[in-house]
């Protein structure tokens, strides 16, 4: 559980009402609209600059030795590879790193939080979580790790062209997390195959096969692109025309511990302690997805092929050990996963329009 979730809750910045995008130019691409942005963060080239210095710097970690881009590495989507994350001084989480890609438009951030809706506010959790830790930052040792960090003067001039408006030439932890969220918000790829099928109208990078796998994703009989919808396939989005959206959260069927539901991580519900969102986790974008696996929000399944057969069963039945019970029957699980039947054909062309939706970088 996360310890900083009251902490994030009591600074969670609300979204405003107007953005400021002249500082920067987007270069979105088609389809994509411009990303919401808090009009005391306004978007500018210095500012990313600093955050993206920031964010591969092991200097921003307690111990130095982890930088953000140790758990979210750009070759993998901004994902690690493991089952689940692993911090700065060795500690496993629980859950899986999800993918920094296109989170400009997420309404919620993290897998089950309904209060951090501001890349801003998000980033205090990894710096100063301590169950586990993960950056490793304290009340004890913030003022330090600022003084490593501002030690140099290329980061003071930095700084002066990021915030010229302050006439500063050094980083608190607030404009730390300002010009994070600032590089983070420019993470939005589009040049998948499949991006250039329908919106640039090149009809030779999509298969026969790929074709059929996205009629299949976008059927009723699968129900896909109920959870992973939108041009972003994940849950609700947000952007500079859709500042407001209600959070949605699903449980899966993943789990069922006691035959009444239960999850080993509960999700949502430890923010919420409302029993219905027990196991209720954020959906994912699937962008890029050939690149994030293990996948689930603890990452037990390790392949998109397992995936698709998880949802055709609709749910997971474990049979022996700790975990056990059959999340087919969780009363909490989301209706729409019901199951579905797919012949061998059919799964294959599932996989190949999925593969269609990794970007290069």
């Amino acid at each position: 559980m996360l310890s900083l979730i009251a902490i994030a809750t009591l600074f969670s910045v609300v979204h405003a009402a107007e953005t400021q995008t002249s500082l920067y130019n987007w270069k979105l691409p088609p389809g994509f609209p411009v990303p919401l942005v808090p009009e005391n963060n306004p978007m500018s080239v210095a500012k990313v600059v600093l955050g993206k210095r920031l964010f591969f710097s092991t200097q921003l970690s307690a111990n130095e030795q982890y930088s953000c881009a140790s758990c979210h590495r750009p070759e993998l989507a901004f994902t690690d590879g493991r089952q689940t994350a692993l911090g700065s001084t060795g500690e496993s989480h629980t859950r899986n790193t999800p993918s920094l890609i296109n989170t400009a438009y997420n309404a919620t951030l993290g897998w089950a939080n309904n209060v951090l809706v501001n890349l801003e506010t998000q980033h205090l959790v990894p710096l100063f979580n301590s169950d586990p830790v993960e950056m490793g930052l304290n009340s004890d040792n913030l003022n330090t790790v600022l003084r490593r960090i501002n030690s140099s003067k290329q980061m003071s001039s930095l700084v002066a062209r990021a915030f010229p408006e302050l006439k500063v030439d050094h980083l608190s932890i607030e404009l730390v997390n300002k010009a994070l969220a600032s590089y983070i918000r420019t993470l939005i790829i589009a040049n998948s195959p499949y991006d250039r099928y329908l919106y640039y109208d090149d009809r030779s990078v999509m298969s026969a096969q790929a074709i059929e796998g996205m009629r299949l994703f976008f059927s009723n009989r699968l129900k896909c692109s109920e959870c992973h919808a939108s041009f972003n396939f994940s849950g609700p989005v947000v952007s500079e025309n859709v500042k407001h959206t209600p959070s949605v959260f699903h449980n899966t069927g993943l789990y069922n511990l006691d035959g009444r539901g239960a999850y080993p991580d509960a999700g949502l519900f430890l923010i919420t302690k409302n029993p219905a969102d027990m196991g209720a986790f954020r959906a994912p974008s699937l962008r890029n997805v050939t690149l994030t696996a293990p996948y689930m929000h603890d990452g037990t399944i390790g392949s998109l092929e397992l995936v698709i057969d998880f949802y055709a069963h609709g749910g997971r039945a474990i049979v022996s050990g700790p975990l056990a019970g059959d999340g087919r029957d969780n009363p909490f699980k989301r209706s729409e996963i019901a199951g579905f039947t797919l012949t061998p054909v059919q799964k294959k062309q599932l996989i190949a329009f999925l593969k269609t939706l990794s970007s290069s970088f």
